[in-house]
């Protein structure tokens, strides 16, 4: 299954968010409050699963040296007029085989990004990827969605329930209006926290961050390449 996903759903992820852009870029102007994690570093960073650049631009401010990179060209040719006047330089990359040099930055970002990741092995490999292109000492910072988001739980139950669902407990496709559905792995937080530990990174911190509900819509993990 992870063999499968690999060779078709990239792909289709990648040209979903290409025909989504502009109203991503609309709509996602939010910069994610985790971010903030990554504050008071310095030197190289990389956003990976840029997006439109909203997380790019608040590491930038923090004074680092950002390099933006996402699967999808729509989404960072959507960026790319801001990202060359704030000087980030911006590259169109697989996150499960990132080009860059072991050791190339001092912070990681993966924000709302390894919950599009179909595949228990594939989300290792990318924090593997992750962990090789981190310098030792450098800051990693990963959020994903919470499998306790309320506006999905009957969603989950009914999947539990089936047993036709194939997948993996917390697969679900989510819909952009007309335009396609995204893929999605809501996480538990024993999940995320044990694919960061498996990929040899040191977790600093762990929590849920709640933004509507009473229940964490998303976990945070904060982690230390030794």
């Amino acid at each position: 299954m992870d063999f499968l996903w690999g060779c078709s759903r990239r792909k289709e992820i990648g040209e979903l968010y290409d025909r989504i852009s502009e109203d991503f870029a609309r709509t996602r102007r939010r910069v994610w409050p985790s971010i903030l994690e990554l504050k008071g570093g310095k030197g190289m960073a990389l956003d990976l699963g840029c997006g439109t650049g909203r997380n790019a631009v608040a590491l930038a401010s923090f004074g680092y040296s950002v390099v933006a990179a996402d699967l999808s060209i729509g989404m960072l040719n959507a960026f790319r007029k801001k990202s060359s006047r704030l000087g980030i330089e911006t590259v169109r990359c697989d996150a499960l085989h990132l080009p860059f040099k072991d050791g190339s930055f001092d912070a990681v970002a993966l924000v709302a990004v390894i919950h599009h990741i179909g595949g228990k092995e594939n989300r290792l490999r990318t924090m593997a990827e992750v962990r090789r292109v981190t310098k030792c000492g450098g800051m990693v910072l990963i959020t994903a969605w919470s499998i306790l988001q309320t506006k999905f739980l009957r969603r989950i139950i009914r999947i539990i329930s089936s047993p036709f669902s194939g997948g993996e407990l917390g697969d679900l496709i989510v819909p952009w209006g007309r335009k396609g559905g995204r893929f999605y792995h809501l996480f538990t937080r024993y999940e995320l926290e044990n694919t960061v530990k498996r990929s040899g990174l040191r977790i600093i911190k762990s929590y849920g961050e709640r933004i509507r509900g009473r229940l964490p819509e998303n976990w945070v993990v904060l982690a230390e390449k030794d």
